[in-house]
């Protein structure tokens, strides 16, 4: 283990749970600054009960889908810290049925969270970066964008926007030594599978590992678990990619019938049988 966290100062979004609960933990461990961000003031204080052991540690809840909110988290850490090192846009929400029943309101969600947020951390984040003259923005993007899953088209779709925003910036700020790294999980073992956890998923600590070492060594892509990094290579193939999604297609569907919260012949086949 290097020292290259050590006394930086990180912010984290979605840092309450999952993933992000683990990189605030770690990085903690590291000897670096580390702002937890929670969407809700509950979701922070079940943190603080783990992780206000830690003196470099602070916490806040902000909802990302505010611009002023999130200009505020930044300006925050900045006036108390000095500075700004690391950025982790992680907070997200995700979809996982079939696009007949995705809602505008769900887009709009969606899109709020998983795109604006990034967006608006990035526009806070940059003010501060270009003043200090180095800094490095990490984005949490999916596997799911790279192998354009069905059945989560509004979560691809904001992914996708996410992977190539952060693609496109870091060649136009690289050279004012500022960095972008785009992370791409697969499946993790975390609280969003509510105990069904899928058989090919690594822990969050494994996670949180790639992804340190990755932002490390300044990657630009970083995706996990290493089957999935298999996967999105071999996709480059059409043949394979398409035959994969077909398998994925039904293995899904017959999933969807026989999970209740779907109600998938009920909800969708019939609305489209004459």
């Amino acid at each position: 283990m290097t020292n290259t966290f050590e006394d930086k100062v990180v912010i984290v979004t979605g840092g309450t749970s999952g993933i992000g609960f683990g990189l605030c933990e770690e990085l903690l461990k590291r000897g670096s600054v580390v702002h937890v961000i929670g969407s809700r003031q509950s979701s922070v204080e079940k943190a603080q009960e783990t992780l206000g052991k830690y003196p470099k540690v602070r916490f806040a809840a902000v909802d990302v889908r505010d611009n002023a909110a999130v200009e505020k988290m930044v300006s925050d850490c900045v006036a108390r810290d000095g500075r700004l090192d690391y950025l982790f846009n992680n907070a997200g929400i995700s979809q996982n049925y079939p696009y007949e029943l995705v809602t505008p309101e769900l887009w709009k969600d969606m899109v709020d969270i998983n795109l604006w947020g990034v967006v608006f951390g990035i526009n806070a984040a940059l003010n501060v970066m270009r003043r200090q003259g180095s800094g490095h923005i990490i984005n949490t993007s999916s596997v799911a964008a790279l192998l354009f899953s069905p059945f989560q088209p509004v979560y691809v779709a904001t992914k996708c926007a996410v992977a190539g925003l952060s693609n496109s910036l870091r060649y136009e700020y690289e050279p004012r030594n500022i960095f972008f790294t785009v992370v791409y999980p697969g499946n993790v073992a975390t609280p969003i599978f509510k105990g069904n956890i899928p058989p090919d998923s690594i822990s969050v600590e494994d996670a949180v590992k790639a992804i340190l070492d990755g932002v490390e060594k300044k990657e630009l892509s970083i995706i996990f678990p290493k089957l999935y990094a298999e996967y999105v290579e071999m996709a480059k193939d059409p043949a394979f990619l398409d035959a994969m999604m077909k398998k994925h297609v039904s293995e899904k569907v017959e999933l969807f019938r026989n999970e209740l919260a779907y109600q998938y012949e009920e909800k969708v086949e019939s609305q489209f049988k004459k």
